[in-house]
């Protein structure tokens, strides 16, 4: 992945923000299949949300940090972190994994492998939301960088998650 610049977060023309809901129609499959084709077919949205949320649990227990230094850190209330993990029907926005993933400071291919789970790899060149990320994780932003590179692009991102 290129260097991504705050002259680049100024001035590229990207596609979408980051922060919108993407919903993308699944085009209906014949349910026959052999097993090793079977093998072969993408996982669904809620696999691939369940081992996000997993991968997040296993980062977060790995760094055997605080309650106090994950919130201060990542600006997300851990209460609301562990409830968005332990309810199947929610999901993990990109916003929560951007800062996530920026204030634990993970490297670029643990952030896209769960940008990937999340919906789709990061993309800095089309959205916003994961050229900034790229941009602060290159630097070793932390969360307050984040926020400020954020504003700089006019990027709205809520600095704390009830």
């Amino acid at each position: 992945m290129e260097t991504v610049t705050l002259e680049y977060l100024l001035t590229h023309k990207f596609k979408k923000t980051g922060l919108e809901n993407i919903y993308e129609g699944k085009a209906n499959a014949s349910l026959r299949f052999a097993p090793n084709q079977l093998r072969q077919l993408p996982r669904s949205d809620k696999d691939k949300m369940a081992e996000l949320k997993i991968d997040m649990m296993n980062i977060y227990l790995d760094k055997n940090i605080t309650t106090a230094y994950f919130e201060s850190h990542t600006n997300i209330k851990y209460n609301s972190f562990k409830k968005s993990l332990n309810r199947p029907q929610s999901r993990i926005h990109r916003d929560t994994l951007a800062k996530f993933v920026v204030g634990l400071r993970l490297s670029l291919e643990e952030a896209d492998k769960l940008f990937a789970l999340e919906s789709q790899p990061l993309s800095p060149e089309h959205i916003l939301l994961d050229a900034v990320v790229v941009h602060c994780i290159q630097n070793r932003y932390d969360i307050n960088e984040m926020f400020d590179t954020c504003e700089q692009v006019k990027l709205n991102i809520f600095e704390i998650i009830e």
